[in-house]
């Protein structure tokens, strides 16, 4: 029974870019109407038990397809797709980004690899158990839950410290690969010509500004 929400529910989650809290997953499903909802009166909880049981992170795993993660840990509602890696084409670049050294293409590369919700996922833990529990902005030390409570819990931006013209197509982000950085930042870091040291470059601006 769990199997007959699955391929809506991973649709659903594709175009909400990999990973989506229960609302609004089941807002996407509505909106993709391929199944008649109002003969379906506790579809809502199919949804999620469809969820858990298709992910080992949950205690009612069926052993089968792991496909989804939880992105904040079980209880929170907020689950992802495994190894999902966004479309370039969904990328949608700024006046700055266009002009990106190395070129629209690559640039999109790099962007969808900053979006990819399991690494990113991966990328927070990591930060987390280093420091103490926090995430913060490496380039500022800004943190969203210092500034906006139970809202900014868990969130931070993640960008790929790796240039992009050392990237190929076949390379695997790694978690240890993204440097945790505030929206803001995150921004202007896109704006410096890519090397190895731009959160040291940025650190400088920073410093030199503040």
């Amino acid at each position: 029974m769990n199997g007959f929400w699955l391929e809506e529910i991973i649709t659903a989650m594709k175009h909400l870019g990999g990973d989506a809290k229960y609302q609004d997953l089941y807002d996407e499903i509505k909106k993709q109407g391929n199944i008649d909802l109002s003969k379906r009166k506790y579809w809502q909880q199919r949804v999620r038990a469809t969820v858990e049981a298709f992910s080992s992170d949950s205690v009612t795993y069926n052993g089968k397809k792991d496909i989804f993660f939880s992105v904040d840990g079980i209880g929170k509602g907020h689950w992802g797709l495994r190894n999902f890696i966004p479309a370039d084409s969904n990328v949608n670049l700024t006046e700055d980004d266009a002009s990106y050294p190395e070129g629209k293409k690559i640039l999109r590369l790099h962007i969808c690899r900053e979006r990819n919700p399991k690494v990113i996922a991966d990328a927070k833990k990591m930060f987390k158990e280093k420091h103490n529990g926090r995430l913060f902005c490496e380039a500022c030390g800004f943190s969203f839950t210092d500034t906006y409570g139970d809202l900014g819990e868990n969130f931070i931006e993640g960008h790929h410290k790796i240039p992009v013209s050392m990237l190929s197509a076949n390379d695997k982000t790694k978690p240890e690969d993204i440097i945790m950085l505030c929206s803001n930042c995150h921004q202007m870091i896109h704006r410096l010509k890519p090397s190895s040291d731009s959160l040291d470059q940025l650190k400088k601006i920073l410093s030199n500004h503040i």
